[in-house]
């Protein structure tokens, strides 16, 4: 029994004597005796708190606990209330706080009382599940599974699709035993197409194509006209890159299929994820065709024209789109890409136009850049601060851009008293250090900005962005370039693609006059970042090497994108002199 129940046990048998018997407290003129006697009955063992008293107790350090963010304990207690209660709803709870708390054993005690209360419901037998599962019971988890598939009111298909979802959230060294009880469920269901289905997704999450291949070819011959088992098939194909097999099946598929239009989005769906963008591009193309006001076909051609900078395309599928469900992607993506066209009027209204949803504080955060972008500063800072207001849960995101933009603007006193201030209140922040390390060092103190990447460091040695920063700082104004190595490596080591620490790497390797060693690094970063800085990098070391054409191309396409990037600028201008 936990010290603090015990404690609390024996205070509140204390409060029931003294409650009870403060009637019999003597008056002075009582006889000494009298009085004595009164000792030896207080001295009698109090009575403990009544089994309704102690559930209630639990209840109320549970959701004490709860609201402390401590799910494991709070968890804890109402398994404990649960030992004298019948409450479904509480052992609901206790489950998913055990969850949340990611102990397991816990967990399972909790979902095996709230199936004990609640025999006919699935949610705990997904818990119990799930957790005999990654402890590799076959025995216990097979059980489960099979009550699953027989108490799915939709019938056994749907039952054996349910118990496939929740096998396949095994981890990859248990997808063996998930395929084993899987076909120990299908043996209990040879005949039922829908075995095979369940079993063919499951081999696919597994990565086992071949029988993956096999179930979904057995699902079909039991039930041929069944169209999710044909995209099975198709899935599978996709996947082993038989394209062309995968055309012709679809193709059949769609002959003379009023549903063709689900058929081709299934296929584009496969395709995207294979990254075959120009046979999903054809596929949603097929759709459009079939659908001219499919809205969710008409987002993902416009989606896929703006990764390829076709801006008209993108905007000829986006912008049908503003008045609708999907609206709010639609007018993202074509804020962003007015942005990119530093089309910032145009970029604000996009962004405007999205006042709810899961989108609003991206749309919000684009609207401040916008209007800094403008010139209006003032206005974009004085967003933030409502924003801050109203959305509290992102007071810090909120802030830290409002500091970026002010670091950007060179407003540098007024992003130092920014990040000052939020630093009086959160002192140990990294996105805090890290921004006001950046105001440090464009007012050239770089004592001041070493500082602060190294009391991040302090904290979290493996912080990517602060060894980056701390090693190319050091490149840029130091001549320590041994310890710049030593940091930028350390970064690179954890983050290899990284696209700013590559070119932190390649700038260190010009500066110690290696740049045959840089070229390779640089081309890359601004192949994945084409970033004014990186370009200028890229630039210079292009010229050094004698590739000079090459260089005033890389500079040039920059510049013209962007004009006002004072490194650019001066690189550019010392270069083509």
């Amino acid at each position: 029994m936990p010290q603090t129940f015990r404690f609390t046990l024996i205070a509140a048998a204390v409060a029931t004597a003294l409650t009870t018997g403060c009637a019999t407290t003597p008056t002075p003129a009582e006889p000494q005796a009298a009085a004595d006697d009164r000792v030896l009955v207080d001295a009698a063992p109090a009575p403990l708190p009544s089994p309704e008293a102690q559930m209630q107790f639990h209840v109320m350090a549970g959701e004490m606990a709860a609201a402390r963010q401590q799910p494991g304990e709070a968890a804890a207690h109402f398994l404990a209330a649960l030992e004298t209660s019948d409450d479904v709803e509480l052992a609901r709870r206790a489950t998913g706080l055990a969850l949340a708390a990611e102990d397991y054993d816990l967990a399972l005690k909790a979902a095996q009382k709230w199936l004990q209360l609640e025999p006919n419901s699935a949610d705990p037998r997904e818990v119990i599940t799930i957790v005999m599962l990654n402890r590799g019971e076959l025995a216990g988890t097979l059980e489960q599974c099979l009550e699953i598939v027989r108490g799915n009111a939709a019938g056994v298909a749907e039952g054996m699709r349910h118990a496939a979802q929740l096998l396949a959230r095994a981890p990859a060294d248990h997808g063996d035993l998930a395929q084993v009880v899987m076909q120990k469920l299908i043996d209990q269901w040879p005949d039922e197409a829908g075995s095979y289905y369940a079993q063919g997704i499951l081999a696919v999450r597994y990565g086992q194509l071949e029988l993956a291949e096999r179930a979904a070819r057995r699902a079909l011959e039991l039930a041929p006209k069944e169209r999710e088992y044909a995209m099975l098939l198709v899935g599978v194909a996709v996947k082993q890159g038989r394209y062309d097999e995968a055309d012709a099946r679809v193709a059949e598929l769609t002959r003379g299929n009023k549903d063709a239009a689900a058929v081709h989005t299934g296929y584009a769906r496969l395709l995207l994820d294979a990254q075959q963008t120009d046979r999903a591009k054809r596929e949603l193309e097929a759709v459009v065709k079939l659908r001219p006001t499919d809205a969710d076909a008409h987002l993902a051609l416009g989606l896929l024209a703006a990764s390829e900078n076709d801006v008209k395309t993108a905007q000829r599928h986006l912008k049908p789109l503003l008045g609708g469900e999907r609206g709010p992607e639609a007018a993202m993506q074509l804020g962003r890409m007015a942005e990119e066209q530093q089309h910032y009027q145009e970029a604000l209204g996009y962004y405007s136009r999205i006042s709810s949803g899961p989108m609003v504080i991206d749309a919000a955060v684009r609207r401040a850049v916008a209007l800094s972008k403008l010139g209006r500063i003032d206005e974009s800072r004085e967003l933030l601060a409502q924003l801050r207001d109203r959305y509290p849960q992102y007071a810090l995101r909120f802030l830290l851009t409002e500091g970026e933009l002010l670091t950007t603007q060179r407003r540098l006193d007024d992003a130092m008293s920014l990040y000052d201030s939020a630093l009086e209140v959160d002192p140990g922040n990294g996105d805090l250090l890290y921004g006001r390390s950046l105001v440090h060092e464009q007012k050239g103190q770089i004592d001041l900005a070493e500082k602060d990447l190294r009391s991040i460091l302090a904290d979290t040695p493996d912080d990517t962005r602060a060894l980056n920063a701390l090693g190319y700082m050091l490149v840029v104004h130091t001549d320590r370039l041994s310890e710049a190595h030593d940091l930028i490596s350390k970064a690179l080591e954890q983050d290899p693609e990284d696209a700013a620490i590559l070119d932190s790497m390649g700038w260190l390797y010009f500066k110690q006059g290696q740049a045959s060693d840089a070229l390779p690094l640089l081309e890359k970063a601004y192949a994945q970042f084409p970033d004014p800085e990186v370009a200028a990098h890229l630039g210079e070391v292009l010229w050094t090497l004698g590739e000079r054409a090459k260089a005033r191309s890389v500079l040039d396409a920059a510049l013209a994108k962007n004009p006002e990037h004072a490194t650019l600028r001066e690189t550019s201008r010392r270069l083509k002199q």
